[in-house]
């Protein structure tokens, strides 16, 4: 089964200058657990949950502080023709539960969850 597959989810992507306060609003209003930072069209980051929480916990200024501060940069990406076993494994050796999917021409298109894959992986026992 291939990524394909698995429509992967709504992309919520945002500019590098986003203020740690309107990303979570933005997050809880689209119902959505990590964001693609996005910079003249290009994937230069990622910000999940996990991050805005270790910006709180590091007493950051929501307010000042922007996503490119505390944004995982040069993602690790996958494209809808990889394996869903495969994108499992990567997800599990670089400690990520999120990654970009891009098309053919390297632009985000949706975002895959761990969550994703343990669903498709479980229907196939």
């Amino acid at each position: 089964m291939k990524v394909k597959d698995v429509p992967p989810g709504r992309l919520l992507a945002i500019d590098p200058d986003t203020s740690l306060a309107e990303l979570a609003k933005r997050m809880r209003v689209e119902g959505a657990d990590s964001a693609a930072v996005m910079s003249k069209g290009n994937l230069v980051g990622i910000v999940t949950e996990r991050d805005l929480v270790r910006a709180i916990a590091d007493a950051l200024d929501p307010k000042q502080t922007t996503a490119a501060v505390i944004m995982t940069g040069d993602p690790a990406t996958v494209t809808m023709d990889e394996e869903v076993a495969v994108v499992a494994l990567k997800m599990m050796r670089l400690g990520v539960r999120h990654l970009p999917v891009v098309d053919s021409k390297g632009t985000p298109i949706g975002l895959i969850s761990a969550g994703d894959l343990v669903g498709v992986l479980e229907g196939k026992s």
